[in-house]
């Protein structure tokens, strides 16, 4: 990415002595033409739609050992808000951005207040001030909401429930309130209704559902939950996560995951083995305590490695501490529910998961040799080491997925895309072009320093840009035939 130079373009006032020379941005430098330095493209590079950069390198003064910054360049994901050191939601970047996709940037209507992201106290304002919790619904409905949700495609890439372990959760939550575990499991039973009504899962529900005050009541047995330290509350507060996460409020979803990192230690999911099954006839099977504690164990490991890479905080799951053994026959299971249009579900399905299970391992590793403390150490070599290290990770793991889902490297408008989108093909795409995001934009901590790695540098910036602009190009390709629950 080109190093700015915004401060020389700065109209001067009256005072200033002497009007500098303006330096040539590269294509004109390179043409030996005159340049008139114009932000953001000079006139040259305007009219024949091409990159206005300062990439080269300028020679006639060398700063003295002793004057060269000896701190570290400050580096995390917010400069992700930042291009060619020019921060976005400045009044330039804003100029920017408009002279680039021809639309004005109305941020008053991004953060308004009546947006769920923009706000996401106000659903549970209403119910933190009440002093009453209404009483569940009841325990027919639940069982058809139920029966309703594992009809539908968000069990299978969610399994935050097991349909014959529920059964013992709906005894305890509408039986004696000093029963052991009632709390988290009353708890579980309002998530879960949550979550059903956000995913809009069916379509004759018998009752006006309120996501947002459910959401809260499964919140008020936070404090039982860790106490009692069971499965159910382990599959309340995964089922808060996913509220929480889809509403846009990834610093409360971080908590949970927290909160839920404890419960999976607890109950031992995070050292568990991949076999359940006792006659070794089915090595996946929900019914199985063991089995579904390691599918919330891996929903839990998924969404904490995309929140931390979001947000820049430390994730909760520390990965040497758990058994990342993937389950039995993964990749092939994976490709070949993939590749179905449609799919007959049973207790013996692998489910797909909210994200690839090895992308999320990789998301793990982008963390830690890129954005952690020890990170944060590293010299621009050893970054752009990690960097080539994780991309070449993250290729192998792109070449093996089957031909038919496989992200391509790019994406433009020009390319076909199928009218009967695969969900999970398209999430596939958008969390790889995030990924390498990620790993490619880590490099511009180097953009300041002068260990003359400029090329890798520049190179990964490239990257990083040009997967962002593929996730934009295929946005707006698939949108308009794309199903909504691709979107989560």
């Amino acid at each position: 990415m080109p190093k700015d130079t915004i401060s020389r373009r700065v109209k001067r006032g009256p005072s200033a002595p002497k009007k500098q020379r303006r330096r040539a941005c590269d294509s004109c430098y390179k043409r030996k033409i005159q340049c008139d330095a114009e932000f953001p493209q000079c006139n040259w590079c305007k009219h024949h739609n091409l990159a206005c950069t300062y990439n080269r390198l300028q020679t006639r003064t060398q700063p003295s050992a002793g004057s060269r910054r000896t701190q570290p360049s400050s580096f995390g994901l917010d400069s992700m808000t930042c291009f060619n050191w020019m921060h976005l939601l400045s009044d330039e970047g804003q100029k920017w951005i408009e002279s680039r996709t021809g639309e004005k940037v109305r941020f008053e209507e991004l953060y308004a207040p009546d947006l769920p992201w923009a706000n996401t106290r106000r659903l549970y304002m209403e119910t933190l001030n009440s002093s009453s919790i209404r009483e569940l619904p009841s325990r027919c409905s639940v069982e058809g909401y139920v029966k309703q949700y594992f009809a539908s495609f968000q069990s299978l890439v969610f399994p935050v429930i097991s349909q014959s372990l529920f059964e013992k959760t709906l005894d305890l939550a509408y039986g004696p309130r000093s029963s052991f575990g009632s709390a988290s499991a009353r708890s579980c039973v309002y998530a879960f209704i949550a979550v059903v009504n956000l995913f809009e899962v069916g379509d004759n529900f018998q009752e006006a559902m309120d996501c947002g005050y459910f959401a809260s009541a499964a919140q008020t047995f936070m404090v039982q939950i860790t106490q009692e330290m069971t499965i159910d509350g382990l599959q309340a507060v995964v089922m808060l996560i996913l509220f929480q996460y889809f509403l846009g409020d990834l610093q409360a979803a971080a908590v949970s995951v927290s909160i839920a990192t404890r419960l999976l230690y607890t109950l031992g999911a995070n050292t568990m083995s991949g076999a359940y099954s006792p006659d070794g006839s089915h090595s996946h099977d929900e019914n199985i305590e063991e089995c579904h504690l390691r599918y919330l164990f891996w929903i839990c490991y998924s969404f904490d490695k995309d929140i931390c890479l979001r947000t820049g905080q430390p994730p909760a799951i520390n990965d040497s501490y758990c058994n990342l053994t993937l389950p039995s026959d993964y990749a092939r299971l994976q490709d070949s529910n993939i590749l179905r249009d449609t799919m007959s579900m049973d207790t013996h399905t692998l489910p797909l998961f909210p994200w690839d299970l090895r992308l999320s391992k990789i998301k793990s590793e982008a963390y830690e040799a890129l954005y952690s403390a020890g990170a944060q150490r590293k010299s621009d070599s050893e970054i752009l080491s990690s960097i080539r290290n994780l991309d070449e990770a993250l290729e192998q793991w792109r070449v093996s997925l089957h031909p038919d889902v496989r992200p391509t490297l790019l994406f433009s408008h020009e390319m076909p895309v199928s009218a009967n989108l695969n969900t999970q093909a398209v999430m596939l795409r958008l969390a790889y072009y995030h990924c390498v995001t990620m790993i490619h934009q880590a490099s511009e901590r180097g953009r300041l320093s002068n260990e003359g790695t400029a090329g890798g540098i520049n190179t990964s910036i490239s990257l990083a840009i040009n997967a962002g602009t593929s996730t934009l190009s295929y946005l707006q390709t698939v949108l308009p035939v794309v199903k909504g629950e691709c979107f989560w």
